[in-house]
């Protein structure tokens, strides 16, 4: 007889409780057209990374000759990297009529390769070394859903942009270690394709390809030895510095 009357008391809360959050015609309407935008991907990344600052004076020291040495082509603090690890990426933002999503981006990959260094491009002296680092990341972007016609077989098809700031700690230790003297972080524009397919009323499933490029600045001041001691950083040093590919199994709540 207890269980019965508990029974009965549970259904009554639970009618009152949903006629409490009962949504309006109006309402509805609009969740429909502004809703939580959810999105995870797994997969690869695979970069490879250029840096190298131009002389302002290009002269180079010539320590066998022990005389300076013009060059119209010389550069310093020569870094290059090639290699790849796993990537993982999240979005969370806002979805407008599925169709279009704004989002903040967080994330992260592992670098796993070969480093190269090189003081001056004159020099013959090349140093290597293979590593893993991991790269964080942050950012925000936007996603255009073109086709939202479930009968249409392109249903799903999407073209994102983010724009990406990462942290370079790992390769800061390393440019120290070899008197070289960058920027901390990189700027990354990314730009991803893929498809979706519907799972669920809003969950779907997919692929996505990914391109980036990454933008950091040149040096600052550098060791007094050098004969482009004292320079400060400058505009012409921010080139694209890191070229990235990937591919990610996508999970998206829209």
């Amino acid at each position: 007889m207890m269980k019965r009357i508990a029974v009965l008391i549970f259904c009554l809360v639970a009618y009152s409780v949903a006629g409490l959050f009962e949504v309006s015609p109006q309402d509805r309407k609009f969740l429909q057209i502004l809703h939580p935008y959810f999105e995870l991907s797994v997969g690869g990344m695979y970069s490879v990374m250029d840096y190298k600052t131009k002389s302002k004076t290009n002269y180079y020291h010539d320590l066998e000759r022990d005389e300076m040495v013009y060059d119209k082509d010389l550069y310093y603090d020569i870094y290059s990297f090639e290699g790849g690890g796993p990537l993982l990426d999240s979005k969370i933002g806002i979805g407008f009529a599925r169709r279009v999503a704004l989002y903040l981006s967080f994330g992260c990959f592992w670098s796993a390769g070969e480093h190269r260094y090189k003081i001056y491009s004159r020099d013959s002296e090349e140093f290597s070394e293979s590593d893993i680092r991991f790269r964080a990341y942050w950012g925000f972007g936007l996603k255009w859903y073109p086709i939202i016609n479930e009968q249409n077989p392109f249903n799903g098809i999407f073209i994102g942009a983010t724009l990406k700031g990462v942290p370079l700690f790992g390769n800061k230790k390393a440019w120290n270690k070899y008197g070289m003297n960058y920027g901390d972080s990189e700027t990354f524009v990314e730009f991803d394709v893929g498809k979706l397919w519907k799972a669920s009323e809003r969950f779907w499933v997919g692929f996505s390809i990914k391109v980036a490029g990454g933008f950091a600045g040149g040096t600052g001041e550098v060791d007094g030895f050098r004969v482009d001691a004292n320079r400060e950083q400058n505009d012409d040093d921010i080139t694209l510095n890191g070229k990235h590919i990937g591919a990610a199994v996508t999970i998206a709540w829209k």
